[in-house]
């Protein structure tokens, strides 16, 4: 009886003791993350070492920068504005001044071509030849001595005191089949005008618009000058 009693005993202390094993090796378990189910990816990810934070200054970073103003326009109060653009089949120019004159006046000016366009960009070398007939398909002309003329553009848009649309590819512009549109518009401003002037360009040129954009720009950033200038004394 003895003997059996303490078989007894041992039997019923094994019991606790590998109860007890197994809950810790179920805990331990527990603990171990299971790669390709689901949830898997995330737990994975947070067992890895996290990577180090890019530097600061990253070449390929890019931000933003504020253009700076075109040259022409810092100067001067009244004197022209610049905005230019171009692309091999395109270029776009735009001009700007502040008159002291009325507009009605500042329109007079701009159909009087002849008396502030410089002589140097005519056929016929005196800009005198030049007349514009401000009508709805009237022209831009120029009489040449051999008693020829130049076309250099027709009138879309004559609106006296605000407006004035012509269209015509000037100078070497005027070989090569490409559209172009001026556009002079007037505002009152006060006791004075702001005029803005627009040329823009499409089509094919031989090497590209682009290459002849600056030519452009160029003459025509002079004779704007020289209107506001003739308007500023006439």
């Amino acid at each position: 009886m003895t003997g059996t009693n303490e078989g007894m005993k041992m039997k019923t202390i094994a019991k606790p003791v590998a109860g007890l094993a197994l809950a810790l090796i179920c805990a331990a378990c527990s603990h171990i993350p299971l790669f390709g189910r689901g949830g898997g990816k995330d737990e994975a990810a947070a067992a890895a070492p996290a990577e180090k934070p890019a530097p600061a200054a990253v070449a390929k970073t890019e931000a933003a920068t504020p253009a700076a103003p075109p040259a022409d326009a810092v100067g001067a109060r009244g004197a022209p504005t610049r905005v230019e653009a171009s692309a091999p089949g395109h270029i776009e120019l735009k001009y700007a001044f502040q008159s002291s004159a009325a507009p009605d006046r500042v329109y007079t000016a701009i159909i009087g071509v002849a008396r502030w366009w410089d002589s140097s960009h005519t056929y016929s070398g005196n800009a005198s030849n030049l007349s514009l007939d401000a009508r709805a398909g009237g022209c831009w002309c120029e009489q040449l001595a051999d008693g020829g003329s130049v076309q250099h553009m027709t009138v879309l848009s004559a609106m006296p005191g605000r407006m004035l649309r012509l269209s015509g590819g000037l100078g070497p512009l005027q070989a090569a089949p490409v559209t172009a549109v001026m556009t002079w518009t007037i505002k009152r401003a006060g006791t004075g005008s702001e005029v803005g002037m627009s040329y823009l360009v499409d089509g094919y040129y031989p090497g590209g618009l682009d290459k002849v954009r600056d030519d452009v720009d160029a003459v025509l950033s002079q004779q704007v000058e020289r209107l506001r200038a003739y308007v500023g004394t006439h």
